[in-house]
């Protein structure tokens, strides 16, 4: 999957969104994305040009598209700018024909049983929807370049030898404002070769902290199957060389986060307790307890959850401000980040 990071391309996106019916037209075209997206049924979009403009993600599979959507909220609201821009866009009966042709035409049998499964249920919903004129729900993001998803982070074992992991302990010294490079080498997506990103030890410890943060608010269980933390380019100084890529100013990048708001789940509030990430951004805990205070009525719109999601999201969210003022009395001010 490749995304785009440039802003011209971003500005042109929201502008292909800003009139919604515009993503049911014939100035753009659907397809499907490749075997390698997990088990959900995702949706390439394209402009009249041929050109790659974004992703409509609906819910399916493990992914809530409600919840990619207040994942991006959410972090907007504390700060957090790790997130790809999301919105909750519909496609109409006529673009649903379309979906159902594209998903009839594929098997995934060879593939997973369960994303099989998947495809089969989402078809039996696109055409109950079209018998009774419901337009479907999904997450548009647009589309970025210049990104690559970063396993050293991705998995527990990773993080556990990674070299930014004592830095997320109170007990630890304080990471240095010092270059860090992150690099990831793959065959089996683009660009293939090995990319290599350009960041600041601090910075992405912090940015590492705070994503740990949403997701246990979110209750994320599928952070850590190898491929789910990423990193981008945050600028255009990108040097691209036979077999490698290299990206001069990169940043911690979260792209899928649809895995959310399961009843019960707490995955990402254990994760933080088996590992005892204990220091923390003090802004974004901050605005957490600022969001905790809000409104019901006036935070659930915000979010777009239903009421049974929305009381997930408040429940993780009580639970992890327990969580983090345990970790205040045993610490102190040692568990901010400096």
């Amino acid at each position: 999957m490749i995304f785009r990071s440039l802003p011209v391309l971003f500005l042109f996106c929201l502008n292909i969104l800003a009139e919604t019916s515009l993503l049911n037209s014939d100035q753009v075209s659907l397809s499907l994305m490749g075997d390698l997206e997990g088990r959900s049924m995702i949706l390439k979009i394209k402009d009249k040009n041929g050109n790659k403009i974004g992703v409509f993600k609906p819910s399916s599979g493990s992914t809530l598209c409600r919840g990619e959507y207040a994942t991006y909220k959410l972090a907007q609201i504390i700060g957090l700018d790790i997130y790809p821009q999301t919105s909750l866009e519909y496609l109409d009966t006529k673009t649903q024909k379309k979906v159902i042709s594209l998903l009839e035409k594929t098997n995934f049998k060879n593939v997973s049983e369960r994303k099989e499964e998947n495809r089969q249920i989402l078809i039996e919903e696109l055409k109950k929807n079209i018998q009774t004129n419901t337009k479907l729900e999904g997450a548009y993001k647009p589309w970025y370049t210049n990104f690559q998803f970063y396993k050293p982070l991705g998995t527990k074992i990773g993080l556990s030898s990674h070299k930014i992991y004592k830095y997320l302990h109170a007990d630890q010294p304080q990471p240095k404002h010092k270059k860090f490079v992150m690099e990831q080498c793959t065959q089996m997506l683009e660009p293939k070769g090995c990319t290599i990103g350009y960041t600041y030890l601090d910075d992405l410890s912090k940015d590492f902290s705070s994503m740990l943060l949403i997701d246990a608010v979110m209750g994320n269980n599928d952070r850590f199957p190898g491929g789910n933390v990423h990193f981008r380019a945050i600028s255009d100084e990108v040097i691209k060389r036979p077999g490698k890529f290299i990206l001069k100013k990169a940043r911690l990048f979260s792209l899928d986060n649809g895995a959310v708001l399961k009843p019960t789940d707490k995955t990402a509030l254990n994760l933080l307790k088996e590992f005892k990430i204990s220091r923390f951004v003090k802004a974004h805990v901050e605005k957490l307890y600022e969001i905790k205070n809000m409104d019901n009525i006036t935070l659930r719109k915000e979010l777009s959850l239903s009421p049974e999601e929305f009381e997930i999201f408040k429940q993780n969210l009580t639970d992890l401000i327990q969580y983090i003022e345990g970790t205040k009395k045993l610490y102190k001010q040692n568990i901010w980040f400096k």
